[in-house]
């Protein structure tokens, strides 16, 4: 029996093709979960940041403002900064939101201290299944809410905020952007949305043809929706905190950077979302990368791994008036 043909293989960048060979592309479900979180964890770098660079790392358990379980975020700070209030970075982390920690953030983070003198925090979030929102959004509020509490605690400047996410992170990051801006409680100045997971309708449309193939089809991003939102996605009630797609209004969210990869399953949502945030008065910046899937920072030397990391850099630089 012939193996089934690839419909997108002859469209990855050859720098990142090996990807989709060494991690097998699988449906995942729930029988598959605890094996799957287990070979991600196993994946992770198990460093020692502190010893890799000059910063502090500390782990607190900070509380939830919506009377849920408390929050873990880990903090990471250069221990020298030409900046006598630090930037503040606050990252949360993707795996579908159903796997995932802030473990995976902490080597990014730290060299973003390093270079450019931020104090970046990544929060733990409760994951999906085992809890469906609003307990990441809350988690994830929460957590930059706390620190924009303790600014000083912290040493950070209130005025200079940026939120960031990757793949579901992303998704989360929109969305705690919008309540942020309804909520107005305080303010960011900067979104960044690498590869982002923004519409749990795409789980429930036909596949692409030639987008999502690999590392992370549409059986596994279906999964990833119905686990978080707690019912079939694509119904038509859905809060734009959860799905930042079903925003009917973008207008108000601070600066926005987008990268994401051609054969990428959330190509579509990512450029309609962009899309959205220019017809709604938002400046954004958006980077389409060819042949990229949803793995490409396994690939940080390639060509386009660093033109998307030189120019997500410029834009958190330039939002907040750092250069």
């Amino acid at each position: 029996m012939s193996e089934p043909t690839s419909r997108s293989r002859h469209l990855i960048d050859p720098e990142i093709v090996s990807a989709v060979d060494l991690i097998p592309t699988t449906d995942l479900t729930y029988s598959k979960l605890i094996e799957s979180r287990e070979n991600q964890s196993k994946m992770m770098p198990q460093i020692d940041i502190t010893e890799k660079f000059p910063v502090t790392f500390e782990i607190k358990t900070v509380p939830s403002y919506f009377g849920g379980p408390a929050i873990r975020i880990e903090i990471i700070k250069p221990k020298q900064s030409k900046y006598d209030k630090l930037p503040l970075y606050y990252s949360i982390h993707g795996g579908g939101m159903v796997m995932g920690s802030p473990v995976g953030e902490r080597i990014n983070n730290a060299s973003l201290a390093v270079q450019h003198g931020f104090c970046c925090v990544s929060v733990g979030y409760r994951l999906a299944p085992e809890h469906a929102q609003p307990s990441q959004l809350q988690d994830c509020y929460s957590g930059l809410k706390w620190c924009i509490e303790h600014a000083e605690e912290l040493g950070i400047d209130k005025e200079k905020v940026a939120l960031a996410g990757s793949s579901a992170g992303a998704g989360l990051a929109a969305g705690v952007a919008l309540y942020i801006r309804d909520q107005k409680e305080f303010e960011i100045q900067h979104l960044r949305l690498i590869r982002p997971m923004l519409d749990d309708r795409t789980s429930v449309v036909p596949d692409h043809p030639y987008a999502g193939e690999y590392i992370w089809n549409n059986r596994s991003n279906y999964f990833g929706w119905k686990s978080v939102l707690g019912h079939e996605p694509g119904l038509e009630e859905v809060s734009e905190y959860y799905v930042p797609a079903r925003a009917k209004s973008l207008a108000g969210l601070p600066p926005t950077y987008i990268n994401i990869g051609t054969v990428d399953l959330f190509i579509d949502e990512a450029l309609l979302f962009a899309k959205q945030l220019v017809f709604d008065g938002v400046l954004v910046e958006l980077h389409v990368y060819p042949g990229y899937h949803h793995l490409s920072p396994m690939f940080p030397d390639a060509h386009y791994s660093k033109e998307g990391a030189a120019t997500s850099e410029h834009a958190l630089l330039k939002a907040l008036k750092l250069i």
